[in-house]
């Protein structure tokens, strides 16, 4: 028994330790009134970490059927000085009454906090702490998103095109939808907006792997969705029970310039930094697409 306190207790002091404090106080949020956090407290952020928001009194009433409705305050993470949207970051995302909310970090949303920080702003709630801690391990390939979102009757993630504007998409073969559902006859649409000639594609134009759909990406897919001004994702749970919906990531195309030279080099190997596949090549080390990293 006292093994078992001691490593509880262990695993504890890590986990503390590993989490970096950004804010802590009361910060009423508004439009005209953002938490600016500057560039200097991301110097450690590493891709697959998470920020944690926690707030109070995040309302929003809005009158319906005579009776006052709480539909939540808004919340947006945003570049600092930039003002684009932080890259993984989700659109209409809401607050209600007091909480905590997390925003993981793709390998994008690294590269802008440490360029220039990060602000929080939104309508109506006040943040109480804000840290930077563990978070989970990336997939293998491009992060557009990653996170957590329960998938229930006609649930739909909305992605900010920051998340995968920056991307050449003529190197990209596929788009993965990970989650945690028991099978694969739920339903999934992909679209950039309401209208029926907004859809991209889905459940029956993508095939099932291990944990996650895919959808191949035709020249014409390439373009619709690189150009498009948002992403949706829905989900309906069918016949099973809800779950939630874990990554949306890009498939490099394989190119030979990477892969065969690994092949062919007995001295070549492929490892995982910040969450992405490098290959280690006569010293010097390159992506999978074969540009080297430096």
């Amino acid at each position: 028994m006292k093994k078992l306190f001691f490593f509880a207790a262990a695993m504890f002091a890590a986990m503390t330790i590993n989490a970096t404090e950004l804010f802590d106080g009361s910060h009423a949020v508004t439009w005209d009134t953002p938490l600016n956090l500057e560039a200097a407290k991301f110097a450690d952020a590493q891709p697959g970490q998470k920020i944690v928001l926690t707030f109070t009194d995040a309302k929003e009433m809005v009158e319906e059927n005579e009776e006052l409705v709480n539909k939540g305050s808004v919340v947006e993470f945003k570049v600092l000085d930039v003002w684009d949207h932080l890259a993984g970051s989700r659109e209409a995302l809401r607050l209600f009454n007091d909480g905590s909310v997390e925003q993981f970090l793709t390998e994008k949303a690294v590269e802008q906090l440490k360029a220039n920080g990060l602000q929080i702003v939104g309508k109506e709630f006040t943040l109480t702490h804000v840290e930077l801690t563990n978070g989970k391990e990336l997939k293998e390939g491009i992060t557009v998103w990653t996170g957590f979102f329960w998938a229930d009757n006609w649930s739909t993630l909305e992605l900010y095109k920051e998340g995968y504007n920056y991307v050449d998409f003529s190197k990209i073969d596929a788009i993965r939808f990970y989650s945690e559902a028991a099978n694969n006859s739920y339903y999934i649409k992909f679209m950039k907006g309401w209208d029926a000639a907004d859809k991209f594609a889905e459940m029956g134009d993508m095939t099932a792997g291990e944990g996650y759909v895919e959808l191949k990406l035709t020249d014409g897919l390439r373009t619709s969705v690189s150009e498009a001004g948002h992403w949706l994702v829905q989900f309906n749970k069918e016949s099973i029970d809800p779950f939630n919906v874990t990554d949306i990531v890009l498939v490099p195309i394989e190119t030979p310039t990477a892969i065969e030279n690994t092949n062919a080099n007995p001295n070549a190997t492929k490892r995982i930094v910040n969450g992405q596949v490098v290959i280690t090549r006569e010293g010097k080390t390159f992506n999978m697409l074969g540009v080297e990293v430096r």
